[in-house]
C-alpha cells in the first residue's frame, strides 16, 4: 500500500537539491507537468526565449521585471529524467535570499514545496529505477568510505543485488509454476521430479544463506572490528594501544592499576576501521574502584572480535604458569586465530632468541615497544582480518530492510524442504514458495499479482497438448 503521504503524483512539485545553506552554486528541481510553463513564467534569455531540451541555457530569473540572478537551466523532457517527468534543474548562486526568492516564484506559479524523498519517489513509481535502486541512491549520498561507495554504485548503476534477486525470485516461481501445473493436471499421471525440486531448494538456500552472511559483513565494515587489548598490569597495553593509534590515549604509568576505566582509540588499516579498547589489567587487588575496572574488561571481551594479551615476555621461562594463566581465553566465543599473545620486553631479555610461535594454539609474537620492535607485524595480523574477499566483490546487503525479509524468506525455503524431505503432500506446502515470493516483492518493490505464477505456467508448458 502506497503512504498517502506521495499521492499528489499529478503536482507539480519543487525544492533545493543541493544542500541548504550559503554556497558558490544552489540547485533548485522542479518536477512535473507544469514545470515548464512555470519556468517560461519567470525565466528569459537576453535575446530569444526558446528553452532547449538537454542542454544548458543561460539566462535570468525575474520577478515581474526585476532581475533576481543569472542563472543556468536545464530541461529534461519526459520520460528522460531522474522523476520520468518533465523536470527543470536550476543552478544559481547560492545565496540563501536567491534560493528562496526562486522558490517562492516557482510555488506562486503552480507548484508545490517536494515532501522528503518525492523526487527519488516518482522515479520508482515512473519505473525509471527499482525500489532497491531507490535505497541505494540514499547508500550513495550517505557513503562515507570507497567500500561503501562501490557497494552503493554496484547496486544503483549495475543493479548487482537486484539481478541476483530476481533470479533467485525466478527460480521459486519455476518450481512453483512446475508443481501446480502437474497438480493441476493430476489425472495425466504425470510425477513430480521430487531431486530437481530438492536440488534447486538447496541453491537457493544457500544463496540466502550468502546473502545473509554478507549482512553481517556489512556491519563489520561499516562499525569495524572491535580489537580489544587485555593482559596483567604494567604489561605494556596501554603504551601498546597509543604506538598503533599513533596518539597519547592512555595514560602510563609505572603504578600498576593506572588504567582503570576502558580507553577507545580508532585505527584504519587499508581504509578498514579497527576500535582498540585498552583495560583495566588483571591483578588481585583490595580497591574496589579497579575491580570495577577489571570486571568491566571481562564485560569487554564478550563482545569483541579480536583479543590482545599483552604479557612481560620472561613469564614464559616458565611454560606451564603462562599456560595456566592464558587458559581462560579457550572459554572466549571467537575463533582461535582472532587472539594474538604478544610478549612484550624483549630488549630486557637479550640472551634468549625469540621466535613466533604458537602456545595452546594461539599465534604469539615477540615485540618490544620501548624499541619499537615487531610492531609491523601486529598491523600485518590486523591486516590479516580485514573481509577482502568479499569487500573486493563489492557484494553485500546493507539494509536492514532487505535482510530482514532474507530472513523471513530464507525461513520459508526451510520449511519447504523440511516438508518436502518428510513428503508431505506437496498442495500444503506450496504455501511457502507463494509466501516466500511476496517477500523478494516487498524487497524491490514490485506489487504482488498471482497473474505472475500463471504466466509462467503458460510460457513454460503447452497446455492444450
Amino acid at each position: 500500500m502506497i503512504n498517502n503521504y506521495f499521492l499528489d503524483k499529478k503536482d507539480t512539485i519543487t525544492a533545493i537539491s543541493s544542500p541548504y545553506g550559503t554556497g558558490a552554486i544552489s540547485i533548485i528541481r522542479i518536477s512535473g507537468k507544469k514545470s515548464i510553463n512555470i519556468i517560461k513564467k519567470i525565466f528569459k534569455f537576453k535575446k530569444k526565449n526558446i528553452i532547449k531540451k538537454n542542454f544548458t541555457n543561460i539566462g535570468y530569473i525575474y520577478k515581474k521585471k526585476k532581475i533576481i540572478d543569472q542563472v543556468i537551466i536545464i530541461y529534461f523532457k519526459k520520460p528522460n529524467s531522474y522523476t520520468g517527468e518533465d523536470l527543470i534543474e536550476i543552478n544559481c548562486h547560492g545565496s540563501i535570499y536567491i534560493q528562496k526568492k526562486i522558490i517562492n516564484l516557482i510555488i506562486n506559479n503552480g507548484a508545490r514545496l517536494a515532501k522528503n524523498g518525492e523526487f527519488t519517489f516518482r522515479s520508482f513509481i515512473n519505473k525509471k529505477i527499482n525500489l532497491l535502486q531507490a535505497e541505494s541512491i540514499l547508500d550513495l549520498i550517505n557513503t562515507e568510505n570507497k567500500f561503501y561507495h562501490n557497494i552503493a554504485i554496484n547496486n544503483l548503476i549495475y543493479n548487482k543485488i537486484n539481478n541476483v534477486i530476481i533470479k533467485l525470485q525466478n527460480k521459486i516461481l519455476n518450481i512453483l509454476s512446475y508443481i501446480e501445473i502437474i497438480l493441476d493436471f493430476s489425472e495425466e499421471n504425470i510425477k513430480i521430479k521430487k531431486k530437481k525440486i530438492l536440488n534447486n531448494i538447496i541453491y537457493i538456500e544457500k544463496k540466502l544463506n550468502f546473502l545473509i552472511k554478507s549482512f553481517n559483513i556489512n556491519n563489520i565494515i561499516k562499525e569495524g572490528l572491535n580489537v580489544t587489548i587485555i593482559g596483567p598490569v604494567n604489561s605494556g597495553k596501554s603504551t601498546l594501544m597509543n604506538i598503533l593509534i599513533n596518539e597519547d590515549k592512555s595514560i602510563i604509568s609505572n603504578i600498576p592499576g593506572t588504567t582503570r576505566d576502558i580507553v577507545e582509540g580508532k585505527l584504519k588499516i587499508n581504509n578498514f576501521n579497527f576500535n582498540l579498547f585498552d583495560t583495566a589489567g588483571f591483578r588481585k587487588t583490595k580497591s574496589y574502584i579497579e575491580n570495577i575496572g577489571i570486571k568491566k574488561t571481562y564485560k569487554k571481551i564478550k563482545n569483541s572480535n579480536i583479543i590482545f594479551y599483552v604479557f612481560d615476555s620472561i613469564i614464559l621461562n616458565n611454560i606451564n604458569l603462562f599456560k595456566k594463566k592464558i587458559k581462560f581465553l579457550k572459554k572466549i566465543k571467537i575463533l582461535n586465530n582472532n587472539i594474538l599473545l604478544i610478549a612484550n620486553k624483549i630488549d630486557l631479555y637479550k640472551k634468549k632468541k625469540y621466535k613466533n610461535n604458537k602456545i595452546l594454539n594461539f599465534k604469539l609474537i615477540f615485540i618490544s615497544l620501548k624499541k619499537k620492535i615487531g610492531i609491523k607485524n601486529i598491523y600485518n595480523f590486523l591486516n590479516k582480518k580485514i573481509p577482502k574477499k568479499i569487500i573486493n566483490n563489492n557484494f553485500l546487503i546493507n539494509n536492514v530492510r532487505h535482510y530482514k525479509e532474507l530472513k523471513i524468506i530464507l525461513k520459508y525455503i526451510k520449511k519447504f524442504k523440511k516438508d518436502l524431505l518428510n513428503k508431505v503432500s506437496y498442495e500444503f506446502i506450496i504455501i511457502y514458495l507463494k509466501l516466500s515470493i511476496n517477500h523478494f516483492y516487498l524487497i524491490n518493490g514490485f506489487i504482488i499479482n498471482n497473474n505472475d505464477i500463471l504466466n509462467n505456467i503458460f510460457s513454460k508448458f503447452c497446455i492444450g497438448k
